[in-house]
């Protein structure tokens, strides 16, 4: 694998991994009510804290493998110099920071004693998908379009993240319903999701095409553009999602009081469809933020 392929693989892991972080923390922490928030980051804490371990080595081996491209290879990839040389460009500046977010935030979840753990991570989180927004496309004007630009795509990355990490904690939280307990906590928590996932979605729509028009300032001149082509696939993946989850709720919810079992069966099987295409959609964003957007 060549270092190019081997950091866009690094850059799909470590964006799906704090998306998840994020959207898990929201899910456990803000959307539940007082008194099962425990409980369901309780059930999450294994995925929270997966997603905190893989958020930080990726984000070590993306300045080890960006040290190798500028460098002469994979041997520069363990080069101090390198690396340091790496850390003082506009990129290394705000890794830098955006490395330490991440490894504060792993070190936080590893103190099961701390008070408010998670609504911490939360926070580190947004701070690392913030700083995703003064990097690579997302950073190519300056001045007032500068800043508007990297304001509407850290709104793009906070709801993009809110869809895609809470699918996950939405699939445990349904299990809670069965249990008399919990139930009416559960539901609660699944409505909040609800009616945030509306305005998200709106948003990732809106900011997406926003951000689109100010990378891209023109009509396509050529279609056969490997960006250009990418970014279609994303947009059809993007828009069947948006399907699929409108399925979910309008389709398959007024359905739960006739037959529970089989709708929530049903639901399960369509948020496990919505996360394999969140995850394709995440995985072509990390391949043509890659390329030159023309």
């Amino acid at each position: 694998m060549s270092l190019a392929s081997l950091f866009v693989v690094c850059r799909f892991v470590h964006f799906a991994s704090v998306m998840q972080l994020f959207g898990a923390c929201v899910f456990s922490r803000l959307l539940a009510p007082a008194g099962f928030s425990q409980v369901l980051a309780g059930k999450n804490q294994t995925l929270i804290l997966a997603s905190a371990v893989l958020s930080a080595l990726t984000a070590f081996l993306m300045l080890a493998v960006q040290a190798g491209v500028m460098g002469n290879g994979w041997g520069d990839t363990t080069n101090p110099i390198v690396l340091l040389l790496v850390l003082t460009t506009t990129f290394g500046e705000v890794w830098r920071w955006h490395m330490l977010l991440a490894v504060v935030a792993l070190l936080v979840l590893l103190l099961e004693g701390l008070p408010g753990r998670y609504l911490i991570a939360l926070l580190l989180s947004t701070g690392m998908l913030l700083s995703q927004a003064l990097i690579g496309h997302a950073a190519i004007h300056q001045g007032a379009m500068g800043i508007a630009q990297r304001s509407n795509h850290a709104f793009h990355l906070l709801s993009a993240a809110y869809w895609f990490g809470s699918l996950l904690p939405l699939l445990s939280c349904m299990s809670f319903t069965h249990q008399p307990a919990h139930r009416a906590a559960a539901i609660t928590t699944l409505l909040r999701f609800s009616t945030l996932g509306h305005i998200a979605v709106a948003l990732v729509v809106a900011t997406g095409v926003i951000n689109g028009l100010m990378i891209l300032q023109h009509w396509p001149s050529d279609w056969r553009s490997p960006y250009w082509l990418l970014l279609l696939a994303k947009v059809l993946l993007v828009a069947l999602m948006i399907g699929v989850a409108l399925f979910n709720r309008y389709r398959l919810v007024p359905q739960l009081a006739k037959r529970p079992e089989q709708t929530q069966r049903n639901m399960i099987n369509v948020c496990w469809l919505e996360f394999a295409l969140a995850l394709l959609v995440i995985a072509l964003v990390s391949l043509f933020a890659t390329l030159p957007p023309n």
